[in-house]
């Protein structure tokens, strides 16, 4: 199975991605990304698929997992049945590949937690005593922005870098997803439209900045994101409407251009059919007026 290239988007103000998840079941697809991920289970169970490794994790489970290590955890049965009531709970901290050499690499005093990172590239399962030990740090880190929140994590993986229990989770001869160039050339692409998804982009344009044919190129982003390019474009323009929408006083027809929408019934279109309603019920909604 083909693991799906994962694009996280982390804001300018800040280093890391930093998530409490409450749904029926756990959802994500086999999948990997260039960044690190800390992830704690609060609630439910399940099995844990990391590289060529699986395991059952429950409440409590904390995992490492470094750059590119394809995973994905599904929950047991009972979570898809009709009716279920069951809630998969879970903490995420993701943060860029990066962090070691130019946050860490000139402190001396986070060199047990550069030598855990560098033990995390085939996953590092923790042991449930050192999960209890920093369960309260984790459940703060959700409602702390800033630098209070980069301390945080620190003062986590400095402690959980003191686990004498702690064990590897795929195989150290396990090849990882998908190699260096093929994450760069999804990497140029996807910072592309970011810094393009205002104007038009033509499917020959991305194309040629992946270094494919249009046709191979539609295979080959769909195959590894789940949605034609088209779609994902449009999430782009409508996330970023949204926040304009919300954030700015601008008119809705100057937020149908600044998305990159030059027909402004088309970006009615588009905007209802990813929010179920209209760019004016999404404004008055947003600034208490709905």
């Amino acid at each position: 199975m083909k693991a799906l290239f994962e694009k996280l988007v982390f804001s300018e103000q800040s280093s890391l991605l930093v998530r409490r998840f409450q749904i029926p079941y756990f959802d994500a697809p086999w999948h990997y990304h260039p960044e690190y991920e800390l992830t704690y289970i609060v609630k439910s169970h399940g099995r844990r698929f990391v590289g060529d490794h699986v395991d059952s994790f429950q409440a409590g489970d904390l995992v490492l997992l470094g750059p590119d290590l394809p995973h994905f955890w599904r929950n047991d049965d009972d979570y898809y049945q009709a009716g279920s009531v069951q809630k998969a709970v879970s903490i995420v901290v993701q943060f860029p590949a990066t962090f070691p050499e130019r946050g860490l690499a000139t402190v001396p005093e986070a060199e047990s937690v550069r030598k855990l990172l560098e033990r995390s590239r085939y996953g590092l399962r923790f042991s449930q005593a050192m999960s209890q030990s920093v369960s309260e740090l984790l459940e703060q880190l959700p409602q702390q922005t800033g630098l209070p929140q980069l301390l945080g994590l620190l003062t986590i993986l400095n402690e959980l870098a003191t686990d004498q229990e702690a064990y590897l989770l795929a195989s150290d001869g396990y090849q990882l997803a998908p190699g260096a160039a093929e994450t760069e050339r999804m990497k140029r692409v996807l910072e592309f439209v970011l810094l393009h998804f205002r104007e038009e982009i033509r499917i020959e344009s991305i194309a040629s900045i992946a270094g494919m044919a249009p046709a191979a190129f539609c295979r080959y982003f769909k195959n590894r994101t789940r949605k034609t390019f088209v779609e994902y474009l449009n999430e782009l323009r409508i996330g970023h409407a949204r926040k304009l929408l919300t954030t700015t006083d601008l008119s809705i027809s100057q937020v149908s251009l600044d998305c990159g929408y030059n027909n402004s019934s088309h970006f009615h279109r588009q905007f209802k059919l990813y929010t179920s309603i209209t760019p004016f019920q999404y404004q008055a909604l947003a600034k208490g007026k709905g």
